[in-house]
């Protein structure tokens, strides 16, 4: 498959990571004049990293046998690459920002955006005129505009989502971006909430009391201290191996599972669902179906990530672990690649006397990695999803209904 689709992978990854500096460049340059603009035009950068994902696995589809000979319910190549688009933002952008590529992006944006600052102020100083203000250190905060502008993205994606049919196909791009924006600036206001809570946590005298209890439990049985540790360690290590490699699988099926027809897992209908359908069902008609839009265009988002973890389940603990080991593996030829770069480049230091192409020195593990990566995570998922037609739903299982807005969602 790298033999066939490796060229390619590699121009649409360089092509999206190109775009991604551009982007990121452009916002900075108008930051610097209007801030909130900049603002504004930052999740674009965001977008150019998830067009580039969709474009590298759009290439690889072909070379799948199970996900290849699966139906494309007879939509277009531009509207099933754009559904793959909207339904990959919201995976994409809480993944990117869990591994800290979206603060990343915000620290190189303040860079470019002082840079340009400091020409202006030095120019308006050597003009004789009033220096700009200087830049926050923050994307738009926690703050009624932040709100505003999510509300009134989500709401003009509602708007596109409902008249679809009767807008103009360039009208698709308009809600891309409003779809990503919003998105953006949710996560961004999420992570910062998670992040002011998490500092009142622990600036608390419980946790003060759980630290001397700790201390008190394990001062006098050391080894009872080396089995909390170890513990500890154990559950961080884990966690690192897999939630990434889980994470690009659920992605890879949430954008394959809307660019192909995939059969959808059997689930049970909780007791609980079954009383919010039995009252969802003597509302008005009205309310009922004004309620049911709504539902399904937030449940769009969510269901084909459910679809995905389902079939993860499906394919069982021994596929699974197998697909994590193989990821591990990569990550360990990252690592190999990066430290023979360094070995190849010999005593200079990157950050001084490579200093002009450390960039494009860099750039060179990636454009070897991640096609290995995007190979791997597609054609593991193409796997799972042949396991799951070949094993079928488990006995006694039901569909969902879909007439209440627990159960709807759009495809």
């Amino acid at each position: 498959m790298l033999a066939t689709y490796g060229p390619l992978l590699v121009a649409c990854y360089l092509a999206g990571m190109l775009l991604h500096h551009l982007l990121i460049q452009f916002a900075g340059f108008v930051g610097a004049w209007v801030e909130e603009l900049g603002t504004l035009l930052l999740p674009l950068a965001v977008l150019a990293r998830l067009l580039a994902l969709v474009a590298m696995l759009v290439v690889l589809r072909d070379g799948l046998a199970n996900v290849g000979a699966l139906p494309d319910s007879g939509r277009s190549p531009a509207r099933r690459f754009t559904d793959a688009l909207l339904a990959g933002i919201l995976p994409f952008v809480a993944f990117y920002a869990a591994r800290g590529y979206l603060a990343d992006d915000v620290t190189s944006y303040f860079h470019r955006l002082i840079e340009v600052r400091a020409d202006l102020i030095l120019t308006a100083t050597a003009e004789g005129q009033s220096a700009p203000e200087q830049p926050t250190s923050e994307v738009l905060g926690v703050s009624v505009t932040a709100i505003a502008i999510i509300v009134a993205a989500y709401a003009l994606r509602w708007l596109w989502g409902r008249y679809r049919e009767r807008l103009p196909a360039g009208f698709a791009l308009g809600a891309v971006y409003l779809e990503t924006l919003w998105i953006y600036l949710s996560v961004t206001l999420i992570s910062r909430g998670f992040e002011a809570f998490g500092a009142w946590v622990d600036s608390r005298q419980a946790m003060a009391w759980l630290a001397d209890l700790r201390a008190g439990l394990t001062g006098w049985l050391a080894p009872l201290g080396a089995t909390w540790d170890t513990v500890v360690l154990i559950i961080g290590e884990a966690a690192k191996v897999t939630i990434a490699p889980l994470a690009w699988l659920a992605i890879v099926g949430v954008i394959y599972g809307r660019s192909v027809q995939l059969t959808e897992p059997k689930i049970a209908v909780p007791k609980a669902a079954a009383r919010i359908d039995e009252r969802y069902q003597h509302l008005p008609e009205q309310v009922r179906s004004r309620l049911g839009d709504l539902w399904r265009d937030f449940a769009s988002r969510f269901t084909p990530i459910w679809r995905a973890v389902l079939h993860m389940r499906t394919a069982g603990p021994m596929f699974i672990g197998g697909y994590i080991l193989a990821f591990t593996a990569v990550l360990f030829l990252e690592g190999a690649l990066r430290v023979g770069v360094f070995r190849a480049l010999g005593p200079h230091d990157i950050n001084s006397f490579w200093l002009l192409a450390d960039s494009l020195i860099l750039l060179i593990v990636p454009l070897v990695i991640e096609p290995i990566r995007m190979a791997l995570v597609a054609s593991s998922y193409d796997e799972m999803i042949g396991i799951s037609a070949n094993t079928g739903s488990a006995p006694g299982d039901t569909m969902a209904s879909d007439s209440s807005p627990a159960s709807v969602g759009t495809t």
